[in-house]
């Protein structure tokens, strides 16, 4: 009876092999493999500078309509320098890369990834390689004109939520 149920797990151990070892998460080196052909640095790099580039259109966005003064310019452009150095600093590639690891190796199975090497060194995704940052530049551009619409809207809501805040508040009494 034992070496009957000894069997049975054994054969069922073995049914189950294929189907782990599909799943395996993906090996660090495929990954990084993965982000080399895919070109994640640059893209990220590409990112970054968009995002500094945004940030200033945002700031000279928010004081467009209020006159500054040579000082007032020389610290809003101070400040637009300190937020850059520091979305430098903190999103470096040799910082993103390992956050970049762990995800992947949580999310994809080995396969999946080689799949996606796959198709990475295809024609068809050399082309989205190609192309990717030019779609993030257009869609980031798109976003921001669309958000510049948008934030006088959002201030204004704001500020109607804030009047009736205020008038809803108790009253100092004199």
């Amino acid at each position: 009876m034992k070496i009957a149920q000894l069997a049975l797990a054994l054969c069922l151990s073995a049914a189950m092999l294929p189907a782990t070892a599909a799943d395996k998460p993906a090996s660090e080196a495929s990954i990084k493999r993965l982000m080399e052909i895919s070109n994640s640095k640059k893209l990220v790099d590409s990112a970054l500078l968009q995002m500094n580039s945004i940030m200033k259109t945002t700031m000279k966005q928010a004081l467009a309509d209020q006159a500054l003064t040579p000082e007032q310019q020389k610290i809003m452009l101070e400040t637009q320098d300190k937020l850059t150095d520091v979305v430098k600093e903190e999103m470096t590639w040799d910082t993103l890369e390992p956050m970049f690891l762990d995800i992947y190796q949580k999310t994809f199975t080995q396969k999946e990834v080689d799949g996606m090497l796959a198709f990475y060194k295809s024609p068809a995704g050399q082309a989205v390689i190609k192309k990717m940052p030019q779609v993030m530049q257009t869609t980031m551009q798109i976003t921001q004109a669309r958000m510049s619409k948008l934030i006088p809207k959002m201030q204004q809501i704001a500020e109607e939520g804030l009047e009736k805040m205020k008038a809803l508040s108790p009253q100092p009494q004199s």
